[in-house]
């Protein structure tokens, strides 16, 4: 376990940063972070290579971007938000053609999403500091928002408290295969949904400017990027994060000739994704990506929905239709209608190393696995996968569960893997002295010894008086378990104190048995610590290095 302590600008900041190792004990991720020869062989650059960087940062100066057209796009995105002068900064950087890029990207979650979101950006703002001290050049955080996904059942709801449970707040969309980029939230509904989330804080010194925010944000609005957008920019303004939607017409009048390559080069596309896939597989990796063969890893807006795009028998032909194109029928749209066409999970990474230029790639433990079946993907279009740096992963710990572990001496390590109801009911097991299980176990066997001769008898005297028997039986039984659940209760209440103690840990750092930055949303935090604090804390160099952090309030 190392100790870091987090001060910003001479300042100390109410908050201890622990790190420990919760890495996964097989698969790629474990293979990865120790250098494995199995595993990098499937992406172009090593995570134990200490000159990747350098190298790659090298390899980029031989290729030409678009940065005069990408930076009056981020000109005109972050012009609309606070924090424009330090976007600005970041903006005249990207337009020097020495400059790099670390970019990362997720969907534009309600309230951004999963904490993983919020720490996914902080990553790439760590890494981009890191690389700009070391490389001597500029280095420019950009976050890039998948405003073309479709999928708003993933993006539509967090968890909130309920009756001490976490359970799925939705907000109500009735959108078909819309992407986040065009769907208009209601502002009447969105509101509704806001308040119930407020109503489920515990109520902080920070919890009414807090909600006057959210108001403001949800008020100015239109679409789930444009909320997204602006609670990015509120958190990571300061640090002049700037905030790309992918599904942005402006974006898309940029990537008509990469587009171009994907449909031109369609059948070497899928051939190669294939490839990678199967050998991911049979390096006993998994199948991190299930998909068809005809698969052209697009999607085409169809009468305003989003539709996959299939390639077969040299024709392009809309999933679940009759509607088909030829390349120079599609190409010919392409440029017609440029705001129609996106990307998949195949091709948004060809897009991202075509628009960028990409010092690396932060990514989530999954995005990683699919990255690494792409390399025969991005060797065809002669370019390299970008190192890939995993993200910080964290959990953070409330003052009052720190009490009680440190008083209670449990480590922390087996509650975050998901193990605090073994914990509890060990320690229920080791502290009761009534072994009501136990007893009731026994007599239940000796009750049904003693019932067997008369069951039998019954049976030999009439059919009805053996299914009574049969019923008397379970009646005894019903009565004996009955009493059973009474005694354990009975132990429960006894001991409930401490029993509530362990339950509101596993409530904390392991929500519904899985990791808390799947769960809880970054209000719970800004909450607990105010914008002010989580600011901070978000602008410190933390390490990157691949240890679970543990975030002490």
């Amino acid at each position: 376990m190392i100790k870091v302590n987090l001060v910003h600008e001479g300042t100390s900041i109410h908050m201890e940063v622990r790190e420990l190792d919760l890495s996964s004990k097989s698969g790629f991720m474990k293979d990865y972070i120790a250098g494995s020869e199995g595993s990098e062989r499937f992406l172009d650059y090593s995570l134990m290579d200490d000159g990747r960087f350098r190298r790659r940062s090298d390899e980029l100066l031989s290729r030409a971007f678009q940065r005069e057209q990408l930076a009056d796009y981020f000109t005109s995105v972050h012009t609309c938000l606070s924090y424009n002068k330090q976007a600005m900064v970041q903006i005249e950087k990207l337009r020097n053609s020495k400059s790099v890029v670390v970019v990362g990207g997720q969907q534009a979650g309600l309230l951004t999403g999963p904490l993983y979101t919020v720490y996914k950006a902080m990553s790439i703002i760590v890494l981009a500091k890191q690389q700009e001290e070391q490389l001597g050049i500029p280095v420019v955080p950009i976050f890039w928002i998948a405003g073309e996904d479709h999928d708003l059942d993933e993006i539509r709801y967090v968890y909130r408290e309920q009756k001490g449970q976490w359970k799925k707040h939705m907000y109500d969309e009735l959108s078909n295969a819309k992407s986040a980029s065009s769907v208009k939230l209601d502002r009447q509904t969105l509101q509704s949904w806001l308040n119930d989330v407020f109503a489920s804080l515990p109520e902080t010194a920070y919890t009414n400017a807090l909600i006057k925010t959210l108001e403001e944000f949800a008020e100015n609005s239109m679409t789930y990027v444009h909320f997204f957008t602006r609670m990015m920019n509120w958190f990571f303004g300061k640090e002049g994060l700037l905030l790309l939607d992918a599904h942005d017409p402006t974006i898309r009048m940029l990537e008509i000739p990469y587009f171009e390559k994907l449909i031109d080069d369609v059948e070497e596309l899928q051939a190669a994704q294939n490839r990678g896939a199967q050998a991911f597989k049979k390096a006993g990796y998994g199948e991190p990506i299930v998909t068809e063969v005809e698969n052209a890893h697009l999607f085409l807006d169809i009468n305003d929905e989003r539709k996959r795009l299939d390639y077969q028998n040299e024709l392009f032909k809309v999933r679940g239709s009759d509607v088909t194109f030829s390349k120079k029928e599609l190409l010919a749209l392409l440029h017609a209608q440029p705001e129609r066409f996106s990307n998949n999970v195949i091709s948004r990474p060809l897009m991202q190393e075509w628009l960028l230029p990409v010092l690396a790639f932060v990514s989530g433990p999954g995005e990683l696995l699919y990255w690494a079946t792409l390399k025969d993907v991005f060797n065809h279009f002669d370019m390299k996968i970008p190192p890939i740096i995993p993200r910080l992963q964290a959990t953070f710990v409330p003052k009052a569960i720190e009490r009680w572990l440190s008083n209670s001496s449990y480590k922390l390590e087996p509650i975050l893997q998901g193990e605090m109801e073994e914990i509890r009911e060990a320690w229920l097991t080791e502290v009761n002295p009534f072994p009501v299980h136990e007893v009731a176990s026994k007599v239940r066997q000796n009750i049904r010894n003693e019932h067997t001769p008369l069951r039998k008898l019954a049976n030999e005297m009439d059919p009805t008086l053996a299914a009574l028997s049969e019923k008397n039986l379970t009646i005894i039984e019903s009565q004996l378990v009955f009493l059973e659940q009474k005694m354990e209760r009975f132990v429960r209440e006894t001991h409930h104190h401490t029993l509530s103690k362990f339950n509101e840990a596993g409530h904390w750092l392991s929500p519904l048995n899985r990791p808390q930055e799947r769960i809880f949303h970054p209000l719970l935090l800004i909450n607990i610590i105010g914008i002010d604090e989580f600011q901070r804390f978000i602008s410190n160099d933390v390490s990157l290095e691949p240890s679970h952090k543990i975030l002490y309030l």
